[in-house]
């Protein structure tokens, strides 16, 4: 398999209307990038992994490695397992955010190996107003 040099992500708005955070014509549709999300929202991520070449790619397993402020008032991380597209659609990933406290989330997709190959890196605000419990 050639080294996988490059991904394309994105960040996507949530699919749920209850968890819509700002309107848009067609809330499947993939944005290039998501500043902000409600909490309780799912985050998601599409993600194409490709060799040094431009080709795509399919490797063994991917990762979201992601940092957030807990309610303690530090920070925890997770890894998220990505779920292996094909051919035809791209990897996916997804982060429920109804147990975090807000802040800036720091995510990057990583793909295993010696050294893993990190691809794509990004965060965004988790916001909530004094309405929106920590838990729901």
């Amino acid at each position: 398999m050639a080294n996988i040099v490059s991904a394309k992500s994105l960040v996507r708005q949530p699919i749920s209307a209850s968890f819509v955070n700002q309107p848009v014509k067609n809330p499947v549709m993939p944005l290039i990038s998501q500043e902000e999300i409600n909490r309780g929202a799912t985050a998601y991520w599409l993600t194409n992994f490709y060799d040094e070449n431009g080709i795509l790619q399919q490797p063994v397993s991917a990762n979201i490695n992601i940092d957030y402020p807990n309610t303690s008032g530090t920070r925890s991380q997770t890894v998220i397992a990505m779920i292996a597209g094909s051919s035809l659609v791209p990897w996916t990933g997804e982060l429920d955010t109804r147990e975090m406290a807000v802040g800036t989330i720091y995510w990057s997709i990583s793909t295993p190996g010696t050294i893993p190959v990190s691809v794509e890196d990004g965060s965004f605000q988790l916001i909530a107003n004094p309405a929106n419990q920590l838990t729901f």
